[in-house]
């Protein structure tokens, strides 16, 4: 078998994509406020945090709409378009000279789902014996532009042009949107009979999305809304429960080092948690993991010792690191591979969902209670994800996994 074979060439350039993408986004996050007033026009404290959430309302309106087109209109093709969104969206917030051409910008970024698209190539491209490994790379992959964003965006800031690096992420993509048709394949459609029993699901054969939710399929979505909402609302309070607790060290640039330890072992272990995909269930692996994150924040507030509170925060990012990727795994299966694309769109709606629902918990909870226990409820939602995910009965799971064997039996003998 060659290295450079077609999977190869195809996941450096979807895994390339998605870490530069990540890259670009992340690169704003911390440092949002300090730039928009550098636009200046119009400028309010809160334009901050409607920047903020402007893609997470986009991509919740049109995620399954995104996914359902994959399916329909060919993967190749929407990683295109996407890309090409994506690179208009950057291009816009970088040279808009006013909030409401950035706010144009953020609302297109959530609109062109770039993440989505490469994610459903990813797995319509992928063997079965081989989605959870693929799943598991792209997860890397976002954590590695994750990691480096922050400080790429910060020292532009201080010492260059923030618009001139956003400039050039949107020039990559560009880029690659012209390239990709041919770097890429269009993955195989492989049409299966509807599996019978608790997994089966009704597709509109029009538009490809679905119009009936089996029972695992409202439990998995529920888990990755609960367990995106527990991981937002920890990044909004985990600066505020450092104080005190870090003596003769900047407090900012402690939280931030520890962010970043957090998602280095994201980018650690998410290939280690896709392998895990591929040989057992999903189930487990996502309840160990959510369990995982609900014990390192749930003792968090009886630890003093900094070492101590890196130790569980790096602990936290490698069991995190499961966790979406497993929700992407569950649901692709779950519909017995045949669209996986409005599979993929349907987890990262109530991944996008999450993202919202975190933040909004902690503004309502910090007027009334300490730190200390809203730590205890970001465990909390952790550990009822982790239920939630659990309620999946073996007869489902058996009936997705099979039904990905089935597909892999297809796949090789074409």
């Amino acid at each position: 078998m060659r290295f450079w074979s077609d999977y190869h060439r195809h996941f450096f350039f979807i895994c390339s994509c998605q870490c530069i993408a990540t890259l670009g986004l992340m690169a704003m996050v911390p440092i949002m406020p300090l730039y928009l007033e550098t636009i200046g026009k119009g400028y309010e404290p809160y334009w901050s945090s409607v920047a903020l959430a402007a893609p997470a309302i986009t991509g919740i309106l049109f995620s399954k709409k995104m996914g359902a087109a994959c399916d329909r209109y060919g993967y190749r093709f929407m990683v295109v378009m996407a890309l090409a969104g994506f690179s208009v969206s950057m291009f816009l917030m970088a040279l808009s000279e006013s909030m409401i051409g950035f706010l144009m910008g953020r609302l297109l970024l959530g609109a062109a789902g770039l993440s989505l698209t490469l994610t459903a190539f990813s797995c319509a491209a992928s063997l079965a014996s081989q989605r959870g490994q693929s799943l598991g790379l792209l997860q890397s992959a976002s954590a590695l532009g994750s990691l480096a964003g922050p400080a790429i965006g910060g020292a532009m800031m201080d010492f260059w042009s923030l618009p001139l690096f956003l400039v050039l992420i949107a020039s990559f993509a560009g880029m690659a949107a012209i390239v990709a048709p041919w770097l890429l394949e269009e993955p195989i459609k492989i049409k299966q009979p509807p599996v019978s029993g608790a997994s089966q699901l009704l597709v509109d054969n029009n538009s490809g999305q679905i119009v009936q939710k089996n029972t695992a399929l409202k439990y998995w979505a529920i888990a990755a809304c609960l367990s995106q909402a527990a991981a937002f609302a920890l990044v909004n309070v985990f600066v505020l429960f450092l104080e005190g607790r870090v003596q003769g060290l900047p407090l900012a640039t402690s939280a931030g080092v520890i962010h970043a330890g957090a998602w280095a072992a994201t980018m650690l272990f998410s290939p280690w948690w896709g392998r895990a995909n591929d040989r057992y269930s999903p189930r487990r692996n996502f309840f160990l993991a959510a369990l995982g994150c609900a014990i390192s924040i749930g003792v968090l507030p009886f630890i003093h010792d900094l070492w101590l509170i890196v130790a569980l925060r790096f602990f936290q990012g490698a069991c995190f690191s499961a966790l979406a990727q497993t929700i992407f795994y569950a649901l692709t299966l779950d519909k017995n591979n045949a669209l996986p694309g409005a599979g993929v769109g349907l987890a990262k709606q109530y991944l996008l969902a999450g993202q919202i629902v975190g933040p909004l918990l902690v503004a309502i909870l910090i007027p009334w209670v300490s730190v200390t226990y809203i730590l205890y409820w970001v465990s909390g939602l952790f550990l009822l994800s982790a239920f939630v995910a659990f309620c999946v009965t073996e007869k489902q799971t058996k009936s997705t996994l099979l039904s990905g064997a089935t597909q892999m039996t297809l796949q090789e003998k074409n």
